[in-house]
């Protein structure tokens, strides 16, 4: 316990570090390029850089060169996590870690054994520049081909649009995010979220199974099925509500904001002109986020796949949930409900608070908490118009959004008891 809660504790303090050195350094930036901005707004694009959101408070195309540069800096080291570049660092350096860096590492990826931890992070760092450098070039040419941008300018916009997708961020220097770009850079983008929401554990499952043969684990099936029911359902019911309205999305933008809902903050389409249904789908696909082991957030794709299996099981009347011929522990199935039932609670919460401060439509606010503790980064208005109050609190949610799934599974790991002692059962009236 004592280990979980040094890694916990570690995770925590080097998110917050790197958030309120970045805030320094979008503000010394800025200063230099003539431009002002307050610390508040510094502090909350630091925290929706580093927690990988896109929420702003101003426009980045505001922003010079240097100081995009700071935020695409703050977007790797965010997505990436710091302890996994440092630990990345130790094995160039020293081509081999320590026990001490292999168990703080463990207990942040928890599914491995300490073994693979080295090959793990190895992959991360790869597979990450690898995704990066090829979107970057593809989106290079759809910035040059489809908006007709000068080829030194398209080459910056796909590298930096290759980073920010990857990464689950949604910042763009286009101060309408991407609704005036064609089907090449929408197919771009949303294949590089895909990427990157996947999570890196099913990406060294994968490439240990191409490599040596090894089956599938479970996690990865998983993963794999629900991302793409959940992409596929919500670009269908996004399509469906909006049909008819006078407005209807093309069948592109209705699959590149159900890819983006998951957590990435790109946009397509003007938001507030789509259907009040259309905005609850993207509350739900938004809760959802993207998997495990991403640079993405929600309550991820497998905690909701737990529920919808064990919510099924239930009314089938199994007392067992089986899935792909395993079973799941029961203890798996309750963290599942508890994390859901807490993310729920802080987002209403998140909800009160900015109700208390700003003066939105509560479905707005809802939509904006929800945004910003899933660091998807859509937003209705709320974020760009907040007052300090609004900030302070979207930046709490944003920042709980980055650390907490992580610190609260850690937390219920450390919390495992077992006991032989087994009290007397008695039914509870349900209904």
């Amino acid at each position: 316990m004592h280990l979980l809660r040094k890694s916990q504790l570690f995770f925590i303090l080097s998110f917050a570090g790197l958030i309120l050195v970045g805030a320094a350094l979008l503000k010394g930036s800025l200063l230099l390029e003539g431009k002002g901005i307050h610390w508040i707004d510094a502090l909350f694009m630091s925290t929706s850089a580093v927690c990988v959101t896109g929420l702003s408070t101003v426009n980045v195309s505001g922003f010079g060169y240097g100081t995009q540069g700071i935020l695409l800096l703050l977007m790797e080291l965010g997505a990436l996590g710091v302890i996994t570049l440092t630990s990345v660092i130790i094995l160039l350096v020293r081509h081999e870690m320590n026990l001490d860096n292999k168990i703080l590492v463990s207990g942040i990826i928890e599914s491995y054994s300490r073994r693979e931890i080295n090959k793990l992070l190895y992959v991360i760092c790869l597979y990450t520049i690898a995704i990066e450098v090829f979107g970057a070039i593809f989106l290079a040419f759809g910035f040059w081909i489809e908006m007709k941008e000068p080829f030194g300018y398209a080459v910056y916009m796909g590298l930096f649009h290759a980073v920010s997708a990857f990464c689950n961020a949604g910042f763009s220097p286009y101060d309408d995010s991407l609704m005036r770009t064609g089907p090449l850079i929408k197919l771009g983008v949303a294949a590089l979220i895909t990427f990157g929401g996947l999570g890196f554990y099913v990406i060294y499952d994968i490439g240990q199974m191409l490599a040596h043969g090894t089956f599938m684990k479970i996690h990865s099936k998983i993963v794999l099925i629900t991302s793409a029911l959940v992409t596929l359902g919500g670009m269908a019911a996004l399509k469906f509500c909006e049909f008819g309205e006078g407005g209807a999305i093309s069948w592109m933008d209705a699959f590149f904001q159900s890819v983006s809902a998951r957590t990435a903050g790109f946009n397509t389409i003007d938001l507030a002109h789509l259907h009040p249904s259309s905005i609850m789908i993207l509350i739900v696909l938004m809760v959802i986020g993207a998997s495990p082991g991403s640079t993405g957030g929600g309550i991820k794709t497998t905690v909701f796949a737990l529920i919808a299996v064990a919510t099924w099981k239930t009314f089938l009347g199994d007392r067992d949930i089986v899935m792909f011929n395993r079973r799941i522990p029961m203890t798996y199935v309750l963290k599942a409900f508890a994390i859901t039932f807490a993310y729920v609670a802080v987002a209403l919460i998140g909800m009160v608070l900015l109700s208390i401060f700003e003066d939105f439509s509560y479905v707005s606010m809802l939509f904006e908490s929800v945004s910003a503790l899933g660091t998807v980064g859509l937003s209705l208005g709320v974020s760009g118009h907040s007052g300090i109050g609004g900030k302070l609190v979207l930046i709490a949610l944003m920042y709980l959004g980055r650390v907490g799934p992580f610190t609260f599974f850690i937390f219920l790991l450390s919390r495992e008891k077992s006991s032989r002692l087994r009290y007397p059962e008695e039914r509870v009236i349900m209904g």
